[in-house]
């Protein structure tokens, strides 16, 4: 006997019974919901509030908010074109939008996760103004993550967290002006923090200290002082400092590296602003780390004739050059240099240059 059709056997229970089989997610407890709503854009998430008197308000508490402005065709897309008025009426409705976003979020939920990605110009003042009172609502509500890309001119202050950092683990910033009040928040502010990567970012403070960073990446930001960065976290496992042209000219000191596993030193300048001495005393912090990724290092650096000035990396296991051993260095030397270090793999890419 063939199973009778479902619409049949859902009919058979009542309206009720209907109503059930046509909207089954709605049955589902909040948690899961929201955890469905974390995978859709902003814009989608509130519009899931048409689909039944269920969904009205669950948007109100999601634990993640996700903002971009590629949503609302502003930079990307067909919004990249078209005249003036069209591009601020864009805008417009971008910032209303997230104005409202933020504004009528349950202020009882804590967010799990705040991303934020948008631009100004110097020319939109008040987009600059829209972008600082965005940051300032979304850090109120206690995120664990927070991801904010922001591309402006000029950068936006990253504000004062207060006790909104408390539950804060993971922090990725790009394109903020950070002050020294942001350099307390690393030392003492931040009791749970683990992840923290800076890119783009102009820096006002010379020492980034914390005892729970587990990683660390500062990728292409830069120092409003000439005194030498000090980095002392002695818990970091991974390591990734970008240095462009013309930052930190004056080197960079790190300090407790018992923890460190892995380390990626880029020199984007290729050393012409990091000077030699820089670069020496940069490996020299990083003599215990495991496994070392370099780029744009001169040979010099690495290789010195007494080989009592060279420092021992006797915990070394892997190791990987790019665009390193440019400078007038005889291939003999720079292979014995290589051998000499215990437990080495060398990875040495075509990039490499010899």
């Amino acid at each position: 006997m063939s199973p009778e059709p479902a619409a049949k056997r859902a009919s058979s229970g009542g309206g009720q019974a209907v109503a059930f089989a046509g909207d089954r997610l709605s049955n589902l407890p909040d948690g899961l919901l929201h955890a469905v709503m974390s995978f859709l854009p902003a814009p989608q998430v509130v519009r899931t509030s048409v689909l039944s008197r269920r969904w009205r308000d669950l948007w109100r508490s999601t634990p993640c908010i996700s903002i971009e402005e590629r949503d609302f065709e502003i930079t990307t897309g067909s919004g990249a074109g078209g005249g003036l008025d069209e591009r601020e009426e864009r805008w417009r409705k971008f910032e209303d939008f997230t104005t409202n976003l933020l504004l009528f979020h349950d202020n009882v939920a804590s967010l799990d996760k705040f991303l934020l990605y948008a631009s100004a110009t110097r020319a939109c003042a008040l987009r600059l103004r829209d972008l600082d009172r965005w940051v300032r609502r979304g850090i109120k509500y206690c995120p664990q993550v927070i991801e904010i890309i922001i591309s402006s001119c000029p950068r936006i202050q990253f504000p004062h967290m207060g006790a909104s950092s408390s539950r804060l683990k993971s922090l990725h910033l790009y394109g903020f002006y950070l002050n020294n009040q942001f350099a307390e928040l690393l030392c003492s502010g931040c009791p749970v923090l683990e992840d923290l990567v800076l890119r783009s970012c102009v820096k006002g403070f010379q020492e980034i200290k914390s005892r729970t960073l587990k990683k660390l990446v500062v990728d292409s930001c830069r120092s409003l002082s000439g005194d030498p960065v000090v980095i002392v976290a002695p818990r970091v496992a991974y390591l990734q400092l970008g240095i462009s042209y013309g930052c930190y000219s004056n080197g960079i000191s790190i300090y407790e590296t018992a923890s460190l596993v892995k380390a990626s030193i880029h020199l984007l300048c290729l050393g012409e602003t990091f000077n030699l001495k820089c670069q020496q005393r940069l490996l020299g912090n990083l003599c215990n780390v495991p496994n070392l990724e370099l780029s744009g290092f001169d040979a010099m650096a690495m290789l010195v004739e007494e080989s009592v000035k060279f420092p021992i990396f006797s915990n070394l296991q892997t190791l990987s050059l790019e665009q390193c051993l440019l400078d007038k260095c005889e291939l003999n030397t720079k292979l014995d240099a290589l051998f000499k270090m215990p437990l080495v793999w060398r990875s040495l890419p075509c990039s490499a240059a010899w």
